[in-house]
């Protein structure tokens, strides 16, 4: 444990040099990010304060919804966390240049893996704990309840969270070792299949739902028998809901039960890590990382490459990029996972949406309803774009200099990168937005500006991405979830969340508006006429400033 004690002391007079060197950047600049940090912390507390504040005007019945969402809840963190893990644990563990470099050193594998177990852990907690925070502070001040609350959040997630991280650096350990390589790219067809014929199950034998005009009794006739699964003894999220709740009761002895069944099991785990690591860390990194492929490639073209030849307006030398960029993502398991896993879960909840009976809700929740469907959608792309386009440019590290020289302007690569990342982000994010609308049984104007508000969007949100990977690139590292993490990430993230605030809220105005009868239908109609030309404004803006600055920014490097 002496070089575990050595790396991460490495570790963190690296981090005090960055900290230290946050304030070498403007101060405009710095109190911007932290601003619209605090905003959106602000807005992830309100929107669930005013929520549990409506649930509590129902009495005792809205307590108890309350608290079966905080089940909820903490399900679906610890299934988000044990994918993060998964998907993390693969890029630092096996992928990582610096792996590499460890393992020219006296380090045992064991503990090499235990540093990347930490690493994964941290990485993929941080950020879930950041939104966790201002969601369960609002359920604190909804219930009026004491310190302890908020104490015991921190002191329970810290075991919750390593129990998930050790589930997923388990499975991603055991995947690596022994998981034919070859098998990578059906186990990614089946799971796009497996997800398919969800859906379709889903949608085709899902029960009836009862119609009611009262929230109360739709909730508990439609809402509360879904939570039955969430109750499962034998889930960390049942410990640490359970030992929270104790807490909320004063029932501090048996809260002390809940938070130490937390730690056995996150140690337990931990230590099945760390064993498991002596023996199959090594042979699955070097299989990872050289292993050969047995698959012998000729001249013959695929259909993409067809397409792209068949085109006569994309010239031959973005062809190879466009080409280089979609062999290099259908190779990384790492990355369509995220995408399968994150659009699969929205897919199946949307073609779930009538066995829950929402279409049968009054106009005024229905409409609420399609506008979390559309945030649900838009954030999510938003989160996979900021991990995904944002660090393209500094992926291509120290050979970036090859592109300067190349005969392509600075513009035609920044513009084949976000033709490119927009035309995916619209192929999954338009049919789940249509499945949405489609099973709620909207008007044709709420399904027509949603469909605009998301092509839109698409180009906006890869625009953003693509413009600040150029300005903030990172040519040194090569993992993405570190490139992510510094100041460039974290402002991405921001904007991007900022302006689908700003475009969710302009959009569900006019609808609102309508649906309480503070506006006549003509102009209802002439209103979202005037909010599809502001989104479009605000798009057009977004993304032609985004492509000036990048480009800019690129032109003044040195190569």
């Amino acid at each position: 444990m002496n070089m575990v004690r050595a790396i991460y002391g490495a570790r963190f007079k690296i981090m005090s040099n960055k900290l230290s060197g946050v304030w070498d950047h403007s101060l405009l600049k710095v109190v911007v990010v932290w601003l619209m940090a605090a905003g959106i912390i602000a807005a992830l507390f309100y929107v669930p304060y005013e929520s549990f504040l409506f649930l509590k005007t129902m009495g005792h019945f809205g307590i108890v919804i309350i608290d079966r969402m905080i089940y909820l809840l903490f399900m679906g963190l610890f299934i988000m966390l044990i994918f993060s893990n998964c998907i993390i644990c693969y890029s630092t563990a096996y992928k990582a240049g610096e792996t590499t470099f460890f393992f020219t050193m006296p380090i045992d594998h064991a503990d090499l893996f235990f540093v990347k177990f930490l690493d994964s852990i941290f990485l993929s907690s941080w950020m879930f704990l950041s939104f966790l925070i201002p969601i369960l502070s609002a359920y604190g001040v909804v219930r009026d309840l004491e310190w302890t609350f908020y104490a015991s959040m921190f002191i329970f997630f810290v075991p919750f969270a390593v129990i998930a991280g050790a589930i997923g650096c388990l499975i991603t350990m055991f995947a690596v070792r022994f998981i034919p390589m070859r098998l990578y790219r059906m186990s990614g067809i089946l799971t796009a299949v497996i997800f398919i014929v969800g859906c379709a199950w889903l949608f085709l034998s899902g029960r009836a739902a009862a119609q009611s005009e009262n929230e109360a009794v739709f909730m508990l006739t439609n809402i509360i028998p879904h939570f039955g699964f969430t109750q499962f003894a034998f889930g960390p999220n049942y410990w640490i809901s359970e030992g929270i709740f104790k807490v909320i009761s004063a029932s501090y002895q048996k809260s002390a039960f809940w938070l130490l069944l937390l730690i056995s099991n996150a140690l337990f785990l931990g230590l099945v890590v760390y064993k498991f690591s002596r023996t199959i860390y090594y042979p699955g990194w070097v299989r990872s990382s050289f292993a050969g492929s047995k698959k012998k490639y000729g001249d013959r073209e695929g259909l993409v490459e067809k397409l792209l030849r068949s085109s006569g307006f994309i010239k031959p030398a973005m062809q190879g990029l466009i080409m280089k960029d979609i062999k290099l993502f259908w190779r990384d398991p790492l990355q369509w996972s995220q995408f399968t896993i994150f659009f699969g879960l929205l897919a199946i909840y949307f073609a779930n949406i009538r066995n829950l009976g929402y279409q049968d809700v009054v106009p005024f929740w229905k409409n609420i309803i399609s506008f979390l469907n559309l945030a649900a959608t838009l954030l999510t792309l938003a989160s996979l774009s900021v991990r995904f386009v944002f660090p393209q440019l500094s992926l291509e590290g120290k050979r970036f200099w090859i592109l300067g020289l190349a005969p392509i302007q600075v513009r035609e690569l920044l513009m084949q990168k976000f033709w490119l990342n927009s035309i995916a982000s619209i192929c999954v994010s338009l049919p789940l937005i249509m499945i949405s609308n489609y099973m709620l049984d909207v008007s044709s104007q709420m399904m027509s500006l949603s469909l605009l508000v998301v092509i839109l969007m698409c180009f906006s949100l890869t625009a953003l991405c693509i413009g600040l990977g150029a300005i903030f690139p990172n040519f040194k590292e090569d993992n993405p979830a570190r490139i992510v993490s510094g100041f460039g990430g974290t402002l991405a993230l921001v904007l991007c969340l900022l302006y689908i605030v700003v475009n969710v809220a302009a959009m569900a105005l006019p609808f609102h508006l309508f649906i309480t009868q503070r506006i006549s239908e003509v102009f209802f109609e002439r209103l979202v006429v005037w909010t599809g030309i502001f989104v479009f404004a605000l798009s057009a803006a977004t993304v032609s400033l985004s492509i000036y600055l990048g480009n800019r920014a690129l032109k003044r490097m040195e190569w």
